[in-house]
């Protein structure tokens, strides 16, 4: 009988062998951190939130009184956190999703295979295409994966390749509209972060049933 130690999909990711005589290491014997990464975006996701219901607090308490030194040091500490913490959301959901579709992909067509012919596409495609050409069904397009992975990778595009302006040629008006829609873009990505991961991981689910239990503790 075949013998194998588990770990947990969440912690690294796959059955190590123990049984020395075996000559056949399952398709499943990989190690990854994936778990580890939706981890941190988990954890950072309820600071978010909680930063989120403290400066809507803070705003409804000065709603009536005004603005005053102490409510505008306040909300510039939150509001600081809240950016930081959403740019860690954002980093973190994108390397999730980008590690696990590759993950899934190596396990089922090899890693030669993936490197050769899929690695260089974009993280979108590899969703669309390697589901597919694993289970022969395309993922459901309701609920708007797609948008939501495409706002997530913009996201994270306009953080790691943030740049600046140069206030001679843009107006101080168009600098903070820019500024406001990076914002923006960045906190949608954020908020949408843990169900975005719980969203795709449904997806796969439904079209791979025996990959349920490895996309759900990486992912879900």
């Amino acid at each position: 009988m075949d013998k194998f130690t588990y770990i947990s999909p969440s912690s690294f990711g796959g059955y190590l062998k123990t049984d020395s005589l075996m000559k056949t290491i399952i398709s499943s014997s990989r190690m990854a951190s994936i778990g580890y990464f939706s981890k941190i975006v988990k954890e950072n996701h309820k600071k978010w939130m909680k930063l989120e219901d403290k400066i809507k607090k803070i705003k409804f308490k000065h709603a009536k009184t005004g603005e005053n030194i102490e409510y505008r040091n306040q909300l510039n500490s939150y509001n600081d956190e809240l950016a930081k913490t959403s740019f860690i959301l954002v980093i973190f959901t994108t390397i999730a999703v980008e590690a696990y579709i590759y993950d899934y992909a190596a396990r089922h067509l090899g890693d030669i295979f993936v490197k050769n012919h899929l690695d260089k596409l974009d993280t979108l495609s590899k969703w669309v295409i390697i589901p597919e050409l694993i289970t022969g069904k395309v993922l459901s397009p309701q609920q708007d994966w797609q948008g939501k992975l495409k706002r997530l990778i913009k996201a994270r595009n306009s953080i790691t390749h943030y740049k600046s302006w140069d206030i001679n040629n843009n107006s101080l008006v168009d600098i903070e509209e820019k500024l406001e829609k990076f914002a923006n873009e960045v906190r949608q990505s954020a908020q949408q972060s843990v169900g975005l991961l719980k969203l795709l991981a449904d997806k796969i689910s439904e079209i791979d049933p025996e990959e349920a239990p490895w996309v759900q503790s990486y992912l879900a």
